[in-house]
């Protein structure tokens, strides 16, 4: 959700972007990353279709996930695609499909999906039936935007299943089940990577994202809560600017789409969290 954490992708040219809050979900850590010794985020629903809606920054936060989305070409999608450990040439595939039905990728999913009655499972065994592929890390899934756009969103499959027998989702390998607040992440993985996640996850609140529910009981854990605010004091000075690099964003486009940058600071929750720091520390 952030620059820090876009940057492990390259350069992008975005078209648009914005905070996106889902409705009926959870936000946490479950699936054991490609990349590191970490716990990589996910999103608990039991509630199928996906929804959602681009909030304007001037509203506060009403305890929904909120993320970052973004618009980009296929081109540079498919960078993204391969970061999330799906392949590429499938989801090159799907867009081909789409664009014969003159639809976007998001949008002709979301026809598949209904197809399948809104069923996860029933959804990813068509996607492997038309691909012939799936992953056991993350699998796309769309989600309808207020607006009448669509966008996608990358799950990790559980024990429901990946749309293949033969292919056993990560988090059905390891046991996990539901997703782990950012203290109970700590806990089973209390090292530098799992803080760089975290870190990168943390920073979307540089523009406006609310990740106070990310943030729950860190407080209890003193040591890491000062962990955290030690590095997030570093890294939100350069936020910013990678962000704006990272999406060649020019500095009047970004203003533009996010806002004032205190306010921005103050929505998402990081200016509480670090105030409260400072405040501690003094008494």
């Amino acid at each position: 959700m952030s620059g820090r954490g876009l940057a492990f992708s390259g350069a992008l040219q975005v078209k648009d972007a914005c905070i996106v809050a889902l409705r009926h979900c959870r936000r946490g850590f479950a699936k054991l990353s490609r990349y590191g010794d970490r716990f990589a985020t996910d999103i608990e629903t039991q509630q199928f279709p996906l929804a959602g809606w681009r909030v304007p920054l001037t509203i506060p936060p009403n305890g929904e996930v909120e993320t970052l989305a973004l618009t980009v070409a296929l081109e540079d999608f498919l960078r993204l695609v391969k970061r999330e450990g799906y392949r590429p040439e499938a989801m090159q595939q799907l867009a081909e499909i789409a664009a014969t039905r003159q639809r976007s990728v998001a949008e002709w999913l979301w026809e598949l999906q209904a197809d399948a009655g809104h069923d996860p499972v029933l959804y990813r065994r068509k996607l492997f039936a038309l691909t012939n592929y799936t992953s056991p890390h993350y699998i796309p899934h769309p989600v309808r935007l207020a607006n009448g756009r669509y966008g996608l969103i990358f799950l990790a499959p559980g024990s429901e299943g990946t749309g293949s027998a033969d292919v056993i989702s990560i988090r059905q390998q390891t046991g996990m089940q539901g997703v782990m607040n950012l203290l109970q992440t700590w806990k089973k993985k209390p090292n530098d990577d799992q803080l760089s996640y975290f870190l990168s996850c943390l920073l979307g609140g540089v523009h406006g994202v609310n990740v106070r529910d990310l943030l729950v009981a860190v407080d209890e854990e003193p040591s890491l809560a000062l962990l955290l605010r030690e590095r997030l004091a570093v890294e939100i000075l350069e936020e910013c600017e990678r962000f704006v690099a990272v999406t060649n964003l020019s500095q009047i486009e970004y203003q533009q789409l996010f806002g004032d940058p205190e306010e921005r600071f103050t929505r998402s929750g990081l200016h509480a969290f670090l105030e409260s720091g400072v405040t501690e520390e003094q008494d």
